[in-house]
């Protein structure tokens, strides 16, 4: 790795933006023009509408386990599965881990050959990948305990502590990606 990722400035569960180091070694772009781009239409309108997908689903898992909170212990269990709750979040969770293999093993080693001053940041994010994997599969365990007959409150504020932390992770972790590699497919379609 090219970068200390536990250091604060670095780690996606820390960092509040791109760290300058890697800020700097990015391709001339502008976020606010990006949608302007003739090539917009191609992969980088379609990462983006993936990404936001993922978005989407972690804020509505996140309010769903956040429901759960108000509801009687007793009833959780029905609650659960009226809000579809279990297949949904498999679903995310299985399309989330699927995307960053793609990203991980096609697009970036790509990208780190095409453009190698990037290799800053495309680590950062591989170590975001690892933390996100990590996420996915605390959230996909603690989502399990749904499965109990008895579920505590206490139970339920874990989920929902790590369903905001996940939410927050992926927030972090997406804006950055874009931010490296979507001046990519600008360029190439």
């Amino acid at each position: 790795m090219l970068l200390d990722y536990d250091l604060p400035e670095y780690h996606v569960s820390k960092r509040k933006a791109l760290p300058s180091s890697v800020e700097e070694t990015l391709l001339e772009s502008t976020r606010s023009e990006w949608e302007d781009h003739p090539r917009f239409g191609g992969k980088a309108s379609f990462f983006m509408s993936i990404h936001r997908n993922l978005l989407d689903g972690a804020a509505q898992l996140s309010r769903g386990i956040e429901r759960l909170l108000d509801v009687p212990a007793s009833d959780v269990g029905e609650a659960v599965a009226q809000m579809n709750l279990l297949p949904f979040a498999k679903n995310l969770i299985g399309f989330a881990h699927h995307h960053h293999e793609i990203e991980d093993h096609g697009y970036f080693p790509q990208f780190g050959l095409m453009y190698p001053e990037l290799n800053r940041g495309l680590s950062l994010l591989d170590g975001d990948h690892k933390v996100l994997d990590a996420a996915l599969d605390d959230t996909q365990a603690a989502l399990t305990q749904l499965n109990d007959p008895v579920v505590t409150r206490d139970q339920l504020a874990c989920l929902h502590k790590g369903g905001q932390a996940l939410e927050n992770i992926l927030n972090r972790h997406i804006w950055d990606e874009e931010e490296v590699i979507i001046p990519i497919f600008l360029r190439h379609g």
